[in-house]
């Protein structure tokens, strides 16, 4: 349940509101003058105790700044969103057309020259039509029989985005084109979930989710910087790439503009390139240094000044079933 505290300060006669929210391992805020646009932030943090120390902290930090706790406002009247379905909530006048065969599915199709390009949406409705999810397949790649395939093993287990787990990676009986696994994300890891009506899914390779990933890393790895571009359908493999590291060289590493040290403490979610630099540096660093590499099964391939490694191998390691950890 989340829980979301108020706070106001009156300064030289102008209302500053601010609020935040904790949700889980995610702390919301939000802020501005009364009267005016409020704008926000999200961080999603560790797990759910890192999320609290957060949220009790950012509170201390306001009230040292002079804010006072208020009680919410009470909301305004509406309708019973149970009773609207959630095609009606997502179209916001959009015209979504019925897509043949597939009962409870709609679709709309953006012709965007720029940006994300052109793309289809899809609306998966449950049972009830009060909750569903999002399907968006950019239109290079999109192929009709492998959406209808898709559509058909998604639409009866809509419900497993709503069952109180962020995820869940589920083996297709058959590939679907390249793809063997689906992701059903909850709401919770939806950027725009219409109240939490509406989750999301897409089909990946087994290589491209931790089959361990907690909330944390499933939302870096579809929503964060270099994120899996998971609305395009004929990608190239975007395999699990989690790096832990403490590269060392007393004089310096040019590449790193002079610097002695590089480190990371705990696995992180990096893109490819950083595995390329960490290969690339490892035959300068000084004796004791160390890049480790951690696939979707949470293997872990060591890289030493002792012991190096070719790229070929890191992306071997990455997207095979074969483990060459050491």
């Amino acid at each position: 349940m989340a829980e979301t505290r108020y706070f106001d300060k009156n300064d030289n006669d102008v209302v500053r509101h601010w609020q935040i929210t904790l949700d889980g391992i995610r702390c919301r805020m939000g802020w501005g003058v009364a009267g005016g646009v409020m704008r926000g932030s999200s961080m999603t943090l560790d797990d759910e105790a890192h999320a609290l120390r957060h949220f009790i902290r950012k509170i201390s930090e306001k009230k040292r700044a002079g804010y006072v706790e208020v009680a919410p406002e009470a909301p305004q009247a509406k309708a019973d969103e149970a009773d609207v379905q959630l095609l009606d909530v997502v179209a916001h006048g959009d015209k979504y057309e019925p897509v043949a065969g597939h009962a409870g599915v709609f679709v709309i199709f953006h012709d965007f020259k720029a940006g994300p390009g052109p793309f289809y949406d899809y609306c998966i409705l449950g049972e009830t039509a009060g909750r569903g999810l999002s399907l968006v397949v950019k239109k290079p790649g999109h192929d009709d029989a492998m959406v209808s395939a898709f559509l058909d093993f998604v639409r009866p287990r809509v419900g497993l985005a709503f069952d109180g787990r962020s995820h869940h990676k589920v083996p297709l009986p058959a590939p679907i084109g390249p793809f063997d696994h689906v992701l059903f994300c909850a709401p919770s890891l939806t950027a725009a979930n219409h109240g939490g009506r509406l989750g999301r899914v897409f089909p990946i390779r087994d290589c491209e989710i931790g089959d361990e990933d907690t909330e944390t890393f499933v939302e870096a790895r579809i929503q964060g910087r270099n994120s899996m571009p998971s609305t395009t359908w004929d990608r190239e493999p975007f395999p699990v790439i989690d790096l832990k590291f403490d590269l060392r060289r007393a004089h310096g590493f040019e590449e790193m503009g002079g610097r002695t040290s590089v480190r990371e403490k705990t696995f992180k979610v990096y893109p490819r390139a950083m595995v390329e630099r960490g290969l690339r540096l490892m035959p300068e660093a000084d004796p004791g240094s160390v890049l480790e590499i951690r696939n979707y099964r949470r293997d872990v391939l060591k890289v030493t000044p002792e012991q190096p490694r070719t790229l070929d191998e890191a992306d071997r390691f990455l997207s095979g079933p074969a483990t060459t950890a050491s």
